[in-house]
């Protein structure tokens, strides 16, 4: 096989050059200036210039001053920029590279640079370091000019292993992908200094041979390796990749939906021709390469675009198809509402739109996309979601039928499974918190909020209905609502975390038992003690137990039995809250609980009836481990009528103590863990699965007092601390039975959770928490850990075909992806650590 290497690397240097033009076009000062002096900041490392880390790697192979770069120097004092000209420096760096949207018809004012810089393979721990530094320090200084870039250091030798993992971030797919961002690189990349990357230079008929290919070339001396970049060829696309990349796409849709919903697709459109995939680079190289370049655009974002066209259309799939151009056109219009200038991309997607036959009137919708209100975001959201899950179980279905043995490390496979699961999956109570790069402000002048009870004339379904408007004769009409909840406290907190609700918001409501005062007193309420935003949970949280952090427990919002009150008493005793009057009427209506967990989701709880107290402590205790962390606050509120103060200070008395004794922060009393509730005495129980409770018949004087007087004996103490998801509900009654107590605190609900733990004698044991936290227990088992993992994920990729095999009893969903952990004991400690295959925490 001949290779005419000058003319592909003319062929190479032209699409470089008309790349970087396209870049450029129409960006901002800004961004030219820091796009453009990227390379020159990474060469030379002085304190004249930005970036400078002392002793950082330095010098990049065959560097040329470009014009620009030319210009820059000239501008600094002469003696400055002579002495830079004039110092010799080791080239620690082969190349720098940029990949991504720029250049493409989706780059717009916010797209990011993404900027691969391979250096030596020899540099040294603590060189790797400074240039991660110095890095950082480029990266502080684009941001300071509004441009966003972010740095990858590349060894080629290592990225070239197939086990290739830095750790999991919001920028880096850790383990999650390979060969796919591999061709994500090739088919978007733009040399910005330093050697040429080898594969693209090279036609090679099959891309399985490209390696043996590279051998032969170097042995017969057509090529020195010395003077290429090679990060390996695109021949060695495995199956198991499928699955990895779309839940590391699915989590980029976390923060860019349109752009992840593309990538998705095209990965369900890949994975539908393999294992004969053409994948969108080995084209590009193919056109370029035999000089059919003249009707060839070198675009990858539409290259994509056309390959799932394609696809869709084969499995007439108009719906999809339709939304996907959706999703394009808005990906690549991110900029327009405030950057309208007309460019080539504008021109392009004009002519796009005109193939596609839409209508003004959409077009017009589509332009004004920043600024949708809550109709237009909801619908938008559910779209969006519906397509990636569609597309997302196409490839589960794809790994089951290739028998996929994921070859995510089980570190970012959690990672990846519980940051999905925190944004997509839909639980009862939990408030769904919509994408806010849908749309830049929800914000509402007025909410209407409704009540519609049972047995009454209205069609619609009994609960609580919020409209985005004031008051008006036609708003009940079927379509005319935003969002209906059975319960007030889950819309509010729905309307609030989502934006709608601020503190410009006119509130109304029609309720027959709630007035607009209450409604706003809640309101003010959640506004004091729940921030809308935090900042996103770290991974390092999210390899935890998902505590409560922030707790609110609002007493008689939606119920007082206060109100109905025919006469008050003078003299009040904490115990008659509970037991009022001759009816011994308990004077907590309901108790609705809001909290936001570790993983930052926003969870709601709703108890109501004569024993709502008790319940609520109950389901409250078994969120609760020892050993949790105490949450940033646990407040109580009340909106009774009448013995506000009184209802707040009992309620929040049991609450304390509830979450205390959970903790293990203080210790139950034998004498007076009873409550007498509407007439009904009960015994409280302070278990390791939380609180249980028995009615009994008789309850003497003494332990009558006893109680009540540790009531008042608790009333002037503050409220509450902290709680968590529960631990699992076995008995440790029997030896058989016995598990590590440390388990129960990383019990999570909704993921399969195995434990493995070392026996002296080389077997192992494994502790199995289903998604109900249930356990199972297999001790003394023989054989490898790894190979226990691989038949582990293998059956869980088969659960939906071969349910005969399956003696884990494993039900798939979307993204309860087994979770594996490591029992080490550290003194007298047990340990607990995600399970690292090579035996290191």
């Amino acid at each position: 096989m001949k290779y005419d290497l000058e003319f592909a690397k003319q062929q190479v240097s032209d699409l470089d050059r008309f790349r970087t033009i396209r870049a450029l076009s129409g960006a901002s000062e800004e961004f030219q200036h820091v796009f453009q002096l990227i390379s020159l900041l990474l060469h030379f490392n002085t304190p004249h210039l930005p970036g400078y880390i002392p002793d950082a790697p330095t010098g990049i192979c065959n560097f040329e001053l470009s014009p620009y770069h030319q210009n820059y120097l000239n501008s600094l004092p002469m003696d400055k920029a002579a002495s830079l000209l004039l110092s010799e420096r080791q080239a620690d760096i082969h190349g720098v590279y940029s990949m991504g949207s720029i250049s493409s018809i989706t780059q717009t004012a916010s797209s990011d640079i993404d900027i691969w810089i391979c250096h030596r393979a020899d540099l040294s721990a603590v060189q790797l370091q400074l240039l991660e530094q110095k890095a950082e320090a480029l990266k502080a200084w684009a941001k300071g000019q509004d441009v966003e870039i972010n740095f990858f250091p590349m060894d080629q030798n290592r990225f070239r292993c197939f086990r290739y993992a830095d750790q999991m971030s919001a920028e880096n797919c850790g383990s999650a992908q390979y060969m796919l961002l591999l061709d994500e690189f090739y088919r978007s990349v733009i040399r910005l200094a330093g050697k040429p990357l080898l594969w693209m230079h090279l036609l090679v008929t099959n891309e399985k041979d490209y390696e043996a290919e590279v051998t032969r070339l170097i042995g017969e001396k057509i090529i020195d390796p010395e003077q290429w970049v090679d990060f390996g060829g695109l021949g060695s696309f495995s199956a198991n990749e499928y699955f990895g990349a779309s839940l590391w796409q699915l989590y980029k849709g976390i923060d860019a939906p349109y752009k992840a919903a593309i990538k998705i697709l095209l990965l369900e459109s890949y994975s539908w021709e393999y294992p004969n995939t053409h994948l969108i680079a080995c084209d590009f190289k193919y056109h370029l390469l035999t000089d059919r370049t003249e009707n060839h655009l070198f675009d990858p974002y539409l290259a994509m675009l056309e390959r799932t066209t394609a696809y869709l259309l084969h499995q007439k799939d108009f719906k999809r198809l339709e939304f996907i151009r959706r999703c394009f056109y808005i990906k690549a219009t991110e900029d327009l509402w405030y950057n309208p200038k007309p460019s080539w991309r504008l021109d392009m997607l004009a002519d796009l739109v005109r193939s596609w036959q839409w209508s003004p009137a959409l077009v017009e919708e589509l332009n004004h996309r920043p600024l949708w209100k809550i109709k237009q975001v909801k619908a938008a959201y559910d779209s969006l979601v519906r397509v990636m899950m569609l597309s997302y179980r196409h490839l589960v279905q794809f790994a089951r039928k290739h028998k996929v043995n994921a070859s995510i490390a089980p570190k970012d496979i959690s990672i990846l499974t519980r940051k999905l699961y925190i944004a997509f999956e839909e639980l009862p109570g939990k408030v769904t918190l919509l994408n806010p790069q849908i749309s830049i402000d929800l914000s509402e002048p007025h909410l209407t909020f409704i009540e519609v009870e049972k047995g009454g004339s209205s069609a619609l379904k009994p609960g609580w209905y919020v409209v985005n408007r004031a008051p008006s004769i036609d708003e009940m009409g079927q379509s005319r609502y935003t969002e209906y909840n059975p319960n007030l406290h889950k819309l509010v907190a729905w309307a609030y975390f989502n934006g709608l609700l601020t503190a410009n918001t006119e509130l109304h409501i029609f309720s027959a038992n709630i007035s607009q005062e209450t409604l706003r007193e809640f309101v003010t309420d959640l506004r004091l003690f729940f921030p809308v935003s935090v900042p996103p949970a770290t991974n390092e949280e999210l390899n935890h137990p998902c505590e409560i952090r922030q707790l609110i427990v609002a007493v008689n919002l939606v119920s007082d039995p206060t109100k109905n009150l025919l006469q008050q008493k003078g003299s009040l005793q904490q115990r008659d809250l509970f037991n009022f009057g001759p009816e011994e009427e308990n004077l907590v209506g309901s108790i609705d609980l809001i909290y936001r967990n570790l993983w930052n989701e926003v969870r709601t709880l709703h108890f109501t009836g004569q024993n709502a107290i008790l319940l609520a402590l109950k389901v409250l205790s078994n969120k609760i481990y020892q050993g949790a962390a105490s949450p940033k606050s646990v407040h109580v509120v009340c909106y009774s009528q009448h013995y506000r103060r009184a209802l707040r200070n009992i309620v929040a008395i049991l609450v304390n103590k509830c979450i205390s004794i959970q903790l293990g922060t203080s210790q139950p009393s034998h004498t007076n863990n009873l409550l007498r509730v509407a007439g009904k005495n009960w015994a409280f129980f302070f278990e390791e699965r939380g609180i249980s409770l028995q009615e009994i018949d008789e309850v003497s004087a003494p332990q009558e007092r006893a109680l009540d007087s540790a009531l008042h004996r608790n009333i002037e103490e503050k409220t509450p601390q902290p709680p968590q998801s529960p631990p699992p509900t076995t008995s440790t009654d029997s030896a058989s039975k016995r598990y590590p107590a440390e388990i129960d605190s990383f019990a999570s609900e909704g993921f399969l959770q195995f434990f493995f733990e070392d026996n002296p004698d080389g077997s192992f044991n494994v502790y199995l928490l289903d998604e109900a936290n249930r356990i199972e227990i297999y001790r003394n088992c023989d054989g490898v850990k790894e190979q226990k993992i691989r038949e582990i994920n293998r059956i869980y990729n088969a659960s939906g075909i071969d349910r005969n095999n399956n003696p884990y009893k494993i039900i798939q969903r979307d993204f309860n992806y087994p979770q594996f952990y490591r029992l080490t004991e550290e003194g007298r400690e047990t340990r607990i650590s995600l399970f690292q295959s090579n035996g290191t925490e």
